[in-house]
């Protein structure tokens, strides 16, 4: 029988520690990313990697906005790697290749942060743009996911009775970020200015792609809630697994309500932070209970049961 991972003694609880730090700064970059993109900072160092040559550019907010998240992305970056070589040290098989994928992931979403500045993608004035930008954004969505896995993993909480319910909503919600992430970088967030309609209309006339992406992005966030408000009532009826569904609905009404004060708002800048924060929150969250719905489809869970 093969061992599916490794336990040696000590520093039990140092490497999830490191991982939870890992995740935390993995997060904060991307809050800090909407951020700067949300600003207009992201063409505000011109060069890359340095900031106008230098790792002391000048004293201009936008350019600090923009040179912090990058600072930011050194220190995620830096921490990402120290948790692969932990855990390839004291694990194999699942972990692995969790956080090998964040390691290519990784050099990937940092070759397509330095194209963003390189061919000016914050313009967004062409679809090549737009593509670069949302593929950067959506690789960090990824190695979000990873590392919350590994974390989980890592600290040795691998059952979860609702993980069938979870994996499902995680999968539906991913969706729904993703289309997200399309509607914000392709100007299509106020493509349908109206609520609780779309251009007057409950379905209405699709005359061009910004308005396909803003009305797939409302009808999955409204199947969301659906899901996630059956599931509370569920919960509370049986009186089982509540406090994960409350926490989940609490986390789908607060993404919708800022979500819809984007529109109200006319994409005031602080609710559009909070919305992005909130959505990367509600992810890693079902990522990591999820996790073990992963894990029991794979020969590692068979064998750990």
């Amino acid at each position: 029988m093969n061992t599916p991972y490794i336990e040696r003694e000590g520093g039990s609880t140092r490497l999830p520690l490191l991982l939870g730090a890992t995740l935390f700064f993995t997060y904060l970059l991307m809050v800090m990313g909407a951020f700067v993109t949300s600003t207009g900072s992201g063409l505000a160092c011109p060069d890359w990697p340095l900031c106008y040559g230098s790792v002391t550019p000048p004293m201009r907010m936008d350019i600090w906005f923009e040179w912090g998240h990058r600072l930011l992305g050194g220190i995620a970056g830096i921490l990402i790697l120290l948790s692969t070589i932990f855990v390839w040290r004291k694990y194999r098989g699942l972990p692995r290749i969790f956080t090998s994928a964040i390691v290519l992931l990784l050099f990937v979403g940092v070759g397509l942060g330095g194209l963003t500045v390189l061919v000016e993608a914050p313009l967004l004035d062409s679809m090549l743009n737009v593509a670069i930008i949302s593929s950067h954004l959506i690789i960090s969505t990824l190695v979000l996911i990873c590392l919350t896995f590994s974390f989980r993993y890592v600290s040795g909480r691998r059952e979860g009775g609702e993980s069938n319910f979870f994996f499902f909503l995680f999968c539906l919600v991913y969706i729904q970020v993703v289309i997200g992430i399309l509607v914000r970088y392709s100007g299509a967030t106020l493509a349908c200015p109206d609520l609780p309609f779309c251009n007057g209309k409950v379905i209405p006339v699709f005359t061009d792609y910004s308005v396909i992406l803003h009305f797939s992005h409302r009808v999955v966030a409204l199947a969301v809630f659906l899901v996630t408000a059956a599931r509370l009532y569920t919960a509370l009826s049986r009186r089982g697994g509540i406090t994960a569904s409350l926490v989940t609905f609490a986390l789908v009404i607060a993404q919708a309500t800022f979500g819809v004060l984007i529109v109200a708002t006319g994409m005031f800048l602080p609710v559009i932070i909070l919305h992005a924060a909130t959505g990367f929150l509600l992810l890693g969250w079902l990522a990591y209970q999820a996790m073990p719905f992963f894990l029991s489809h794979t020969a590692e869970g068979r064998v750990e049961a």
